[in-house]
């Protein structure tokens, strides 16, 4: 067994595993592996096995990554055989949604003083009140 780190494994962050890409540039397949500078687990299935047991210990937050991995990469083949690309305002949009879903599962989210939706910040008003960005534009406060 390898000589225990001073203070936390450069390889792995003190996670005991490492995700490695096992297969290359033009077809990439990721693995769970032990780290094996700091051999914390026996082994790449008990490595694994601690993933998958904090993943589904979170199931919010593996509903949110799995919906971030069903996005289309920009240049990844497209349902028509073509690199895949989108306008910035698509992209834009996709990414605002993402960062409200994020902050939800965080618990930073923020709730409108005026409506009630819950929205990823708010603008304070003179009157102290703060409100979501649509009610801002409509004029409220």
């Amino acid at each position: 067994m390898p000589e225990p780190f001073p203070e936390q494994c450069p390889a792995c962050a003190s996670k005991g595993w490492v995700l490695c890409n096992t297969g290359n540039d033009k077809s990439p397949r990721y693995e769970i592996q032990r780290c094996d500078a700091c051999e914390a687990f026996d082994g790449d299935q008990a490595a694994l096995t601690v993933v998958v047991n904090a993943a589904q210990a979170q199931p919010q937050l593996l509903g949110f990554v799995q919906n971030v991995s069903l996005l289309t990469h920009e240049g990844e083949e497209g349902l028509d055989g073509n690199p895949f690309e989108t306008t910035s305002e698509d992209y834009i949009a996709t990414l605002n949604q993402l960062i409200l879903e994020a902050r939800k599962l965080l618990g930073t989210a923020e709730k409108c003083g005026d409506c009630g939706e819950t929205v990823p910040y708010l603008i304070g008003c003179p009157d102290g009140i703060e409100i979501c960005r649509q009610c801002f534009d409509a004029g409220q406060h």
